[in-house]
């Protein structure tokens, strides 16, 4: 193993830590396992010298109960340490999966543009079960089959090494073994997937919301999600792998008890027979026992190059850098001024900025809309505010503070977020409503929260009410039902400055207008930042603000715009009419 596959190791055995006192218990056990493979053969030697030379029949009475004994000796002490593995193994990926997933709530906005949603999945469920193995598994088989081939070899060459083999018979037993214990092993696989289809959900919609998780203070609310439905996993998963290790000694016993009737029906012929074979039967025995763990470590290099693969992507996300948040400054008394000094932006690895010299001046209370062709900075400029990008030069200042010197917690609670893309959670309207609040709203206060954005009706109509699950994205609920919710969210919050990004855009005239109703009931008293493509919607802005590359063009009222001569925003006017 080369120093990079070392350290990883050795790394992911610091998960091992806090369970030493079972992983102490697993390896005496597994210590203890690896010294009865050499009993087995040792033990066969004097039962059968004792009887086919020496002509005891006193052997007859004690020997099939010392090799029954031997074997039950086996049997618990293989089931004491493979529970004891299991219980570290099911804790080491529970604990990796729950600080992966704390790790990505708190990533920073451009990490999810280099990662795709089934890539992070993939490595909270399949890599971290592949960890697994290196963890526990391969360690397992690295000290129990080399204490049982060192000693077997010391044994073999204490008694005759150029003794052969002898073959051990399969008890047709093993087979109703199999099917009772594989019919409780298909229950729980069903019970196992079922849980793990609820964590991958949970996970998926953290990730798809990651900007409403943030602006409303989520991280904790998923974080217990996430972290009850992975616990449930864990349960199921050691539940399905004690049932897997019942097997082993189960299979053993009675294959015991087999060989316990042949060795007394041959032991009493043999004392008949006078026949002597008690060391030609132990070596050959240890040698049969000898190829089992051989074979286990010559193949031990797969499973721990790929734990040792899966490993070093479960790190690389948990060293990625999350936001910085150094802030410690207070807010007092939020109003909702911004001012944009000399702002620059560019997004890492780009080439060139996206945002050049943005000097705004923006009043408490009043409505701005950004305009401008795709691509020219809109929503990058307005994602700069609650800090879901940081700027590359310049500051922005809310109510002359400096945004840098503010907790993230501290500046989003004062900034909601309505967007085009209406994050929903498979969750209950009440609990979509009152996301990310701590501690969660009175009923009261949903209802009227729903009431000001026009959808106490239709949730009242619905077959459960506020308590109707909304389905995975709100999947359940028109696109104006959607967005009204999310506008409740946002009254409910009653933060100062309020983000509305192509809020109407994906709506029929219809739809559109009940939600626009409702977003003028949101607006009073909040500063308000509007992306809009339908400029029908921003005509009554306090300010419109004209972008074109990155740098303002131009700024003023909807008529003060219009009366530039071949302005930028009298073309954009003119050209979205004729659409």
């Amino acid at each position: 193993m080369h120093t990079r596959s070392y350290q990883l190791y050795l790394r992911l055995l610091r998960y091992v830590q806090p369970y030493r006192l079972i992983f102490g218990v697993g390896l005496l056990f597994m210590v203890l396992l690896a010294l009865t493979e050499v009993g087995i053969p040792a033990l066969l030697k004097p039962i059968l010298d004792g009887t086919f030379v020496d002509k005891n029949t006193a052997y007859q009475a004690w020997a099939p109960l010392a090799l029954v004994g031997l074997f039950v000796v086996r049997g618990l002490t293989t089931l004491i340490h493979k529970t004891a593995f299991a219980h570290i193994a099911t804790r080491i990926v529970h604990q990796l999966r729950v600080d992966m997933f704390q790790r990505l709530l708190h990533m920073p906005t451009h990490f999810y543009a280099t990662q795709t949603t089934g890539n992070l999945v993939s490595k909270i469920t399949y890599d971290v079960f592949q960890v697994m193995q290196a963890a526990t598994e391969v360690l397992t088989v690295l000290i129990k089959d080399s204490l049982a081939v060192i000693g077997l070899i010391i044994y073999i060459f204490w008694l005759n090494w150029q003794l052969a083999g002898l073959i051990l018979i399969v008890i047709p037993l093993i087979a109703l073994i199999a099917i009772v214990i594989g019919r409780r092993l298909r229950q729980l696989s069903r019970n196992l997937q079922t849980a793990q289809g609820d964590t991958t959900q949970i996970l998926e919609e953290a990730l798809r919301g990651h900007k409403v998780v943030k602006i409303f203070a989520g991280q904790a609310y998923e974080q217990r999600r996430f972290t009850a439905r992975s616990h449930q996993v864990r349960r199921d998963w050691f539940k399905f792998l004690l049932a897997s290790n019942l097997s082993v000694p189960f299979v053993e016993v009675i294959g015991a008890m087999m060989m316990a009737a042949v060795l007394f029906l041959g032991t009493w012929n043999a004392a008949e027979n006078q026949l002597s074979v008690g060391g030609f039967v132990a070596f050959f025995t240890a040698l049969g026992l000898l190829f089992s763990p051989i074979k286990r470590l010559a193949k031990i290099n797969e499973p721990l190059q790929r734990g040792l693969a899966a490993t070093e992507t479960i790190f690389q996300v948990l060293d990625t850098p999350i936001e910085k948040d150094q802030g410690q400054a207070t807010w007092p008394q939020p109003v909702g001024r911004i001012e944009l000094h000399q702002v620059g932006f560019r997004y890492p690895q780009a080439k060139q900025n996206t945002l050049h010299q943005i000097n705004l001046d923006i009043p408490a209370g009043k409505t701005i809309a950004f305009v401008g062709a795709s691509g020219s900075g809109k929503s990058t400029l307005v994602n700069l505010i609650p800090r879901l990008y940081n700027t590359t030069s310049g500051r922005i200042q809310i109510d002359g503070l400096d945004i840098q010197t503010l907790p993230l917690t501290t500046l989003r609670a004062q900034i909601a977020l309505v967007s085009q893309e209406t994050s929903l959670f498979n969750d209950t309207i009440t609990a979509n409503i009152g996301y990310g609040m701590e501690p969660p709203p009175a009923q009261s206060a949903i209802i009227a929260a729903a009431q000001a954005a026009d959808a106490h009706d239709f949730i009242q109509a619905l077959p459960e009410g506020y308590q109707t699950l909304v389905g995975e994205d709100g999947v359940r609920l028109s696109g104006g039902q959607r967005q009204r919710i999310a506008i409740a969210r946002a009254i409910l919050q009653d933060a100062r400055i309020l983000i509305l990004d192509e809020a109407t855009s994906a709506l029929d005239t219809t739809a559109e207008r009940a939600v626009q109703q409702a977003l003028n009931t949101l607006r009073r008293g909040r500063t308000t930042l509007v992306i809009a493509h339908r400029l029908s919607t921003i005509e009554h802005a306090d300010q419109i603000v004209v972008l074109a590359a990155g740098r303002i063009v131009e700024t003023g009222t909807h008529a003060e715009l219009l009366r530039i001569p071949d302005g930028h925003y009298a073309r954009l006017y003119t050209a979205k009419s004729a659409d």
